[in-house]
């Protein structure tokens, strides 16, 4: 299932490398969630996997934190708290604290 959300990113990050003998091509982005529950207020951040590290690095030039759209992919691996969102696209919108335009 593929899902549409707007987040604010607050970082990102990649790694490209061979350890232990297997290529991997990873990346992140951490992103504003609320905190709930009675006992609980405000935000924090969340990790989100994104699909490929040529996703990260087309918005690293950009100030962070910024708003961005993000297309995320829903997947499960058919265990109980097997299920896993992936970032297929970000698409910036706008500096969070400014609400000026940001290069895409």
């Amino acid at each position: 299932m593929e899902m549409l959300a707007r987040v604010t990113v607050r970082g990102a990050k990649y790694f490209i490398g061979n350890i232990d003998g297997k290529e991997l091509d990873s990346a992140a982005i951490f992103v504003d969630v609320e905190l709930r529950g009675e006992t609980a207020s405000g935000m924090c951040t969340n990790e989100l996997k994104v699909e490929k590290s040529e996703i990260v690095k087309g918005i690293l030039h950009n100030p962070m934190p910024f708003v961005a759209e993000v297309t995320m992919m829903q997947t499960t691996n058919g265990k109980v708290n097997g299920d896993r969102n992936i970032v297929t696209s970000i698409k910036p919108v706008a500096l969070e604290a400014k609400g000026a335009k940001v290069a895409a």
